[in-house]
C-alpha cells in the first residue's frame, strides 16, 4: 500500500568536545589545516540531498512509495495562478506597529510555491513546470529583504543598506540549492547565475564576514540556541550544493563542525531543553539534517552525532513526556506540542536507542508547507533508513524523570489512565526563551492538562524582545502558576534561581523542594520555598507548599493557571473541570486566617487563560500556604 506523501516542516532545534562555554573566536586562517583535509572528504561536484531529475529509477520508486497526487494537484494549481505580489506594507507592519503576522504571511505565501513545483517536475519530468520555476526563482530571490521583518528592525536589508542572515533566509539559499541541484540543466543558465548569485550577496558573503572577523549581524554562530544549528544548517546546505569549487566548500564544511558546538552547548549535559520542546523540535531537527548533510558530503568522516551528549538530548524527546502525549509547555511553547517522532525515529536508528514506540519510521508528522532540503533528505536513503535496526527493548523510568541539570522533575503515576501526573520547573530565570516562571508546575489528569503552565506565545509581538520582554502577563511570573509577594512578581535573569533544596524519590512517593528566595526583591523577606510532593496512591496526589518568613508581614497570593472551568466546592475547595477530566484543590492558609479567590482573563498573543488568584485574608510574617491537587 502507498503511504500517504505530506510534505513536512521538518526544520520547523562535533568531534568529543566537552568545553562549557560558547566557541567565540573568529574561524579563520589558522583552521586552513582542516579545511584542506575536509577537501579530501567532499565529492568533486556540489550536491544535494537525494537524486537529481535524471534518475528515473529513484523517482519511479519515490512514486511507488508515496501517493504523489496531492503534490501534482498542488503544483497545477500553483503553476495556472498568479504569485501573490510582495507587498511593502505588509513587511513594514512590523517596523512600524511591532506585529510580525502580515509580512510573514505574505513571504511565506509567495515562498510556498516553489517546493511543489519542483517536485512535480522531477517525478514528472515533462518540463511543464520549468517555466512556472524559472519564474518564480527569479521573483523570490528579488525579494527585497531575505529575512523575516523581526529580524530586520534598522531595515538594513530591506532597503539594501546591508545584509545579514537569520533562520529563513539560511533555509531558503539552502532550498534554492536544493532545487538547482535536483533541477540540473533543466534550468537555463541565466537563472541558475541568477539564483546564485543572489546567495551569495544576500547569504554567503555576510556569514563569511561574520566567520573571518566576528563582526557584522549574524551572531548565530557563537549562539547556543536554535539560532546556531537552523543557521548553520542552511548555510552549509547551500554551499554544499551550489559552490563548485570544492575548496571554498570545505570552507564552509569546517566552519558548521567548529560552531556547532554551540548548539549542543545549550543542552544541559543532562539533555534537557531549556527553550522549550517546540523550540526543540526547530533546532534539534535542523541540528539533524546538518549533521545528515556532512555525514552523506564527507562519507561518515565527519559526524556531528560522535558525543554521548546527542543521546541524552535525543531522549529528552520521551523522558519529558507527562503521560498520554501530554508535554509541559515551559518557556515559549505552545500547548499541545509534542516531540516530532521523526527525530526520535532518525536518532533511534542511528544511536541504537532501543526505543521500541519508535522503530518504524513515522508516515508523516503534520501537513504543512514543504521545504525541499529536509523532506529530500527524509524521503530518500539517508544514515537512518540505511541503518541496521537495533534491538529494541530501552527501559525509560515509567515513574519519573529528573533533569537534575535543569532542575525540572517529571513525575508519573504507574497507570497513566485517569490518574494525575505532574511536571515541576525550577532552574532559573536567564534561560534561552525564558519565561519567569520558577516553581511552576503542571497537572495533567489522563491525557488532559487542567492545572499548569500555559506556554505561548503563539506569535510575538515586538516588544517580546526587547527590557518590555517581562511587562507581558504571560511572560513574567504573573502568568503562571507561582507565587506572588507583597505584590512583587519575580526577577528576569539567571541570579533568580531555583535552588532546590531536597530532591527524594521513592516508588510511592516523590519529594521537590526549590528555594525560591533569589527570584523575589523584597525587602525583609528572609526566606521563601516551594515544596512538592507528588504521592502516586489512589489517582494521584499533588501537594504544594509554600513556606514564607518574613521580617514583618507581607501580602501573599498563590496563583493557578488553566484552560478549564472553576468553580468553589465549599468554604475552602476550588474544582477545575476540562473538557473530559476534574480535578480538586483544597487550599490551606496560615492560622485558618480564611482567604479569598479570584480569577482574571489572560489573553497575548495565543489562547485565553484563566489565571485564579487565591490570598490569605492577612499579611503573613511566617508560614506555610497549602495546595492538595487530586
Amino acid at each position: 500500500m502507498k503511504r500517504v506523501f505530506i510534505v513536512l516542516v521538518f526544520l520547523t532545534f562535533w568531534g568529543g568536545v566537552t568545553a562549557h562555554v560558547p566557541v567565540m573566536e573568529p574561524f579563520g586562517s589558522r583552521m586552513e589545516g582542516r579545511i584542506r583535509e575536509v577537501c579530501g572528504m567532499l565529492p568533486r561536484e556540489p550536491r544535494g540531498f537525494g537524486p537529481t531529475y535524471r534518475n528515473r529509477a529513484a523517482w519511479a520508486g519515490f512514486a511507488s512509495r508515496y501517493d504523489v497526487s496531492p503534490i501534482l494537484d498542488k503544483a497545477r494549481e500553483i503553476r495556472d495562478s498568479a504569485m501573490p505580489a510582495w507587498d511593502d506594507e505588509a513587511y513594514l507592519e512590523f517596523s512600524r506597529n511591532g506585529v510580525r503576522p502580515p509580512g510573514e504571511r505574505m513571504i511565506n505565501r509567495r515562498k510556498g510555491r516553489l517546493s511543489y513545483l519542483v517536485w512535480a517536475e522531477c517525478i514528472e519530468n515533462r518540463g511543464e513546470y520549468v517555466p512556472a520555476i524559472e519564474y518564480t526563482l527569479r521573483e523570490l530571490i528579488s525579494h527585497r529583504s531575505w529575512v523575516l521583518p523581526a529580524h530586520d528592525r534598522s531595515l538594513d536589508n530591506f532597503y539594501g543598506r546591508r545584509y545579514h542572515v537569520d533562520l529563513v533566509a539560511s533555509l531558503f539559499a539552502q532550498d534554492l540549492g536544493q532545487a538547482l541541484y535536483m533541477l540540473g540543466d533543466k534550468l537555463s543558465a541565466g537563472v541558475r547565475r541568477a539564483v546564485v548569485d543572489s546567495v551569495y550577496s544576500r547569504v554567503f558573503v555576510p556569514t563569511r564576514e561574520t566567520l573571518e572577523t566576528g563582526r557584522g549581524n549574524n551572531s548565530w554562530v557563537h549562539r547556543t540556541d536554535n539560532w546556531n544549528s537552523v543557521c548553520l544548517n542552511g548555510v552549509t546546505g547551500a554551499a554544499l550544493s551550489l559552490i563548485e569549487d570544492v575548496h571554498e566548500r570545505a570552507y564552509y564544511v569546517a566552519a558548521a563542525e567548529y560552531y556547532s558546538r554551540n548548539s549542543i552547548l545549550g543542552f544541559t549535559d543532562d539533555g534537557y531543553c531549556t527553550e522549550g520542546l517546540g523550540y526543540f523540535n526547530y533546532g534539534f531537527s535542523n541540528y539533524i539534517v546538518l549533521r545528515e548533510e556532512l555525514y552523506q558530503s564527507t562519507g561518515g568522516r565527519i559526524d556531528l552525532f560522535d558525543d554521548d551528549k546527542i543521546g541524552k538530548i535525543a531522549l529528552y524527546g520521551v523522558n519529558f513526556e507527562i503521560q498520554n502525549g501530554v508535554y509541559p509547555a515551559f518557556a515559549d511553547c505552545k500547548i499541545g506540542t509534542g516531540v516530532m517522532p521523526y527525530i526520535l525515529w532518525y536518532c533511534n536508528r542511528n544511536l541504537g536507542l532501543g526505543l521500541e514506540r519508535y522503530a518504524a519510521e513515522p508516515a508523516w508528522e503534520t501537513d504543512v508547507e514543504p521545504v525541499l532540503s529536509a523532506t529530500a533528505m527524509r524521503c530518500f536513503p539517508n544514515t537512518a533508513s540505511c541503518a541496521v535496526a537495533g534491538s529494541a527493548g530501552r527501559k525509560v523510568d515509567r515513574l519519573r524523570q529528573y533533569f537534575d541539570c535543569a532542575g525540572v522533575l517529571i513525575s508519573r503515576h504507574r497507570n497513566p489512565e485517569g490518574t494525575v501526573s505532574v511536571a515541576l520547573k525550577g532552574g532559573n530565570n536567564g534561560e534561552n526563551h525564558n519565561h519567569n516562571d520558577l516553581g511552576s508546575f503542571v497537572v495533567v489528569k489522563g491525557g488532559e492538562m487542567l492545572i499548569g503552565d500555559a506556554g505561548g506565545p503563539y506569535n510575538y509581538a515586538g516588544d517580546m524582545w526587547t527590557d518590555k520582554r517581562y511587562t507581558f502577563k504571560t511572560l513574567s511570573s504573573y502568568g503562571h502558576p507561582v507565587p506572588c509577594v507583597d505584590g512583587v512578581c519575580q526577577l528576569p535573569g539567571a541570579e533568580a534561581r531555583a535552588r532546590v533544596a531536597r530532591a527524594d524519590f521513592t516508588e510511592e512517593r516523590d519529594v521537590f523542594m526549590l528555594d525560591l528566595t533569589s527570584a523575589y526583591p523584597v525587602d525583609g523577606l528572609r526566606g521563601l520555598t516551594r515544596s512538592f510532593t507528588y504521592d502516586r496512591s489512589g489517582g494521584g496526589v499533588l501537594i504544594v507548599e509554600d513556606s514564607i518568613d518574613c521580617e514583618w508581614p507581607r501580602a501573599y497570593e498563590s496563583a493557578l493557571i488553566t484552560f478549564g472551568r472553576w468553580s468553589m466546592k465549599g468554604r475552602d475547595c476550588i474544582e477545575i473541570e476540562g473538557k473530559n477530566e476534574r480535578v480538586r484543590v483544597r487550599v490551606t492558609v496560615p492560622g485558618d486566617c480564611g482567604f479569598s479567590v479570584t480569577s482574571e482573563q489572560l489573553q497575548e498573543n495565543g489562547p485565553e487563560m484563566t489565571r485564579i488568584a487565591i490570598r490569605p485574608d492577612r499579611k503573613i510574617d511566617r508560614g506555610v500556604v497549602r495546595l492538595v491537587i487530586e
